[in-house]
């Protein structure tokens, strides 16, 4: 069970990254404009953007807040005067709460030789997460399941990803109109809150979401590149916040990320089971805290890279990964002998499970494959799993499992190892077969046999064949050691009139 994780250090004197002239602020019920000019001014703060807007009745609107040092050089505040201006806008009566805009990064460790040719965490060899068992059993096909990349962007033009990328059915692209009423203009495919723009995709500095992407769905048996988890079938919703050289985001950006899914999954009753979130840093952040809430209260789990500092996080927070939220799943990184990964955050309270994360080939930039390290890396396995696991579920059962009832599975069939006792809660690295083993396998083991009959009748009293007549019935081979009982088949004779 996961422990209860608070803030334990004061975000303004803690080594934690952050815009060091903006706010998160979150505003009371029944503030209206000049009451929320008001309690900005009181920081040195104007709006700079609106990132949520409340109901009205029970929760406030959301801004991000630029404020200003009028003794400083450029006006930037120092930490200290930073938590000062957040201060006194908390104080404010119509303010719920202030915070800083944290700084994160991709959780990624290292970058290997792009033509490194094993999909090693694929297989059912080693350590490997055993995908290919899922696949023998018949599950390949994730159609009707969609998952959210919220990352830097993806190349949804790469050969082995244009495929998967979800397409808006309430968007006609690049027509200059919001035609789905959302507030975004041509969201056809996905959204760039880094940039505010349509577009997914820039440049080759999306080469991590790009890379997490096709572990999740990379098509298979196209001749091309790798092959993902969903071999196909998987829609993947490309939500872009970081960026740049450093791969880096806000919290604010992330947080509208995540409400952005949100209301995707309301407004087109889109079967949304994951969110995947290779990203971490910051401190503790109510903004992002209540974004992933409202993604449990929607049934939509948040699966998030467990961190590269190979700290213990029982001890040593990590965010997001370690928000004390039941739809989170924490993952750690192991190597292809099964150890955990040297670079791999651990923690018997904090870290669910551990995946494949060394040495992973994937897609990359400019239609390559490549081979990247991290938990990052790890984290999409499980997203994965999630999305064929969750298609098989629907396809065998006409709906769609809870999101409790999936990490539940997914902690319970993984295979067990001393290398992660006191490492992880479940003391597992993820099996995607055990988990698809659950259902009932798509490929038969019945072996049919054929034959030909030649059905004719002869008199009760005595050898002579009579002719003329007419035979209805069915016909059964038994046994034909297929492990079910068969009938007989029963026949009708009549004799013309």
């Amino acid at each position: 069970m996961r422990h209860l994780l608070q803030a334990v250090e004061d975000p303004y004197t803690a080594d934690i990254p952050m815009v060091d002239d903006e706010l998160i602020v979150r505003f009371k019920p029944g503030a209206d404009m000049p009451k929320k000019g008001i309690a900005m001014g009181k920081g040195k703060g104007t709006s700079k953007k609106l990132l949520r807007a409340g109901n009205g009745a029970t929760t406030g609107d959301i801004y991000l807040v630029k404020v200003v040092d009028d003794t400083a050089p450029g006006g930037k505040p120092s930490k200290a005067k930073l938590k000062e201006l957040s201060g006194n806008i908390k104080d404010d009566s119509y303010v719920e709460y202030s915070e800083p805009n944290f700084l994160l990064n991709a959780s990624q460790a290292t970058t290997n030789d792009p033509y490194y040719a094993s999909l090693w965490g694929m297989m059912d060899a080693d350590a490997g997460a055993n995908a290919k068992g899922a696949w023998a059993a018949g599950y390949t096909n994730c159609s009707g399941v969609v998952v959210g990349v919220v990352d830097t962007g993806i190349q949804i033009t790469h050969p082995d990803l244009a495929a998967a990328v979800w397409t808006n059915p309430g968007e006609i692209a690049s027509n200059g109109v919001d035609d789905d009423n959302n507030g975004l203009i041509d969201d056809a495919s996905g959204w760039d809150f880094r940039n505010d723009d349509k577009t997914p995709y820039d440049d080759i500095y999306d080469d991590h979401g790009t890379h997490v992407a096709g572990t999740i769905g990379a098509q298979g048996n196209n001749g091309v590149g790798v092959v993902g988890v969903c071999q196909r079938g998987v829609k993947i919703i490309p939500v872009k916040f970081m960026g740049t050289s450093s791969r880096s985001g806000t919290i604010s950006d992330a947080a509208a990320a995540l409400w952005y899914l949100l209301d995707l999954k309301s407004r087109y009753n889109l079967n949304l089971v994951a969110t995947q979130n290779s990203w971490g840093g910051g401190g503790f952040s109510q903004t992002l805290y209540d974004a992933i809430s409202a993604h449990n209260t929607a049934g939509i789990l948040f699966v998030a890279a467990a961190g590269n500092s190979a700290a213990d996080t029982d001890a040593s927070i990590n965010y997001p990964s370690g928000y004390n939220l039941p739809n989170i799943i924490s993952v750690g990184s192991h190597a292809q002998n099964g150890a955990v990964s040297s670079f791999s955050n651990f923690g018997a309270t904090s870290v669910d499970l551990f995946a494949p994360g060394s040495s992973i080939l994937s897609t990359y930039p400019s239609n390559a494959i490549s081979t990247l390290s991290g938990t990052s890396m790890a984290a999409p396995h499980v997203t994965g799993a999630i999305a064929l696991y969750a298609s098989g579920y629907l396809r065998q059962y006409g709906g769609m499992p809870t999101a409790a009832a999936i990490k539940s599975l997914l902690m319970s069939s993984g295979v067990t190892s001393s290398y992660y006792s006191g490492k992880s809660v479940s003391g597992r690295r993820l099996n995607v077969a055990n988990m698809l083993a659950t259902l009932p396998p798509l490929i038969s083991p019945r072996r049919w046999f054929y034959c030909h009959v030649k059905i004719y009748a002869k008199a009760v009293n005595g050898s002579t064949p009579i002719s003329g007549l007419s035979v209805a019935g069915t016909w059964s081979v038994s046994p034909d050691h297929d492990g079910f009982t068969d009938s007989n088949g029963t026949f009708a004779i009549e004799r013309p009139h």
